[in-house]
């Protein structure tokens, strides 16, 4: 059995296993890895949504923007909707069914303008401005939590990169700066609750967008299946070596076998 072993084959055959086994086990980690990266990343989130809300033009006046150090912020702030400056955000779910994300610029006191993501309508409302959609004439209270915007990725939908954009795939603040008239705060403002109200009354367009799910996705699952393979790997390696020295000791060669004598 030893001998068998250690053939070369037989140890080519063994580092080929391992190299398997062991690659398992790396992806299995990193699993892990992205599993606690997640879990720290909605726990600052999650604190993030529970501070105090702050008046959206304490920041406009800051200066620079920290993206990162805003994302899940809750604020509030006044201003006045620009209603035909709308823009509809594509492939936005809402109970099973495609349509549209409302991306409404709304103007602030100080002349700052932030997009503000209303609501939810159904593809067949593909035409901003949506008239059955129309926010409040005049001055509103509004208030709601920052996203980071999304920026046109080198691979996949992209937004035209010259006109004006009707339809977006990405809440790209800086390409839309480009046809908003006046400064665009670079992150959006999904809306939460408005005065006056966003609708009036349930099961009327638009519908309201539910907040973040942090969840942590499958790396818990990914990991353990990983870890699984590595195992399952080794168990039958080890299993069809033991089921062969098995056979060689109930069936022993021609060579192992015992010398007869043959009588004179």
């Amino acid at each position: 059995m030893l001998r068998d072993l250690l053939r070369p084959t037989a140890i080519l055959s063994h580092v080929l296993v391992l190299a398997v086994a062991l690659g398992c086990v790396a992806l299995g980690t990193w699993q892990l890895g992205r599993l606690a990266e997640v879990r720290a990343n909605n726990a600052l989130l999650a604190e993030r949504m529970d501070n105090a809300p702050v008046d959206l033009t304490e920041l406009t006046e800051a200066g620079d923007v920290d993206e990162v150090a805003l994302e899940f912020r809750p604020v509030t702030a006044t201003g006045t909707y620009r209603h035909e400056e709308e823009i509809l955000q594509r492939n936005r779910d809402h109970q099973g069914q495609t349509g549209f994300h409302l991306l409404t610029p709304l103007e602030l006191e100080t002349g700052t303008v932030v997009l503000v993501r209303r609501g939810w309508v159904p593809s067949d409302l593909s035409e901003p401005p949506v008239a059955e959609t129309a926010p409040p004439d005049g001055a509103v209270s509004v208030a709601g939590v920052l996203e980071r915007p999304v920026p046109q990725p080198s691979f996949g939908a992209r937004d035209p990169d010259e006109g004006h954009l009707a339809r977006v795939f990405h809440t790209d603040t800086a390409r839309l700066d480009r046809q908003v008239d006046g400064a665009l705060f670079p992150m959006v403002l999904r809306l939460e609750t408005q005065v006056p109200p966003l609708n009036a009354g349930p099961g009327e367009l638009p519908f309201a967008i539910a907040p973040p799910q942090l969840d942590e996705a499958n790396h818990l699952s990914y990991a353990v299946q990983w870890f699984s393979f590595a195992a399952l790997a080794l168990i039958t390696y080890g299993a069809w070596w033991w089921t062969r020295a098995r056979r060689q000791d109930d069936h022993p060669s021609a060579q192992d076998a015992p010398a007869t004598q043959i009588p004179v």
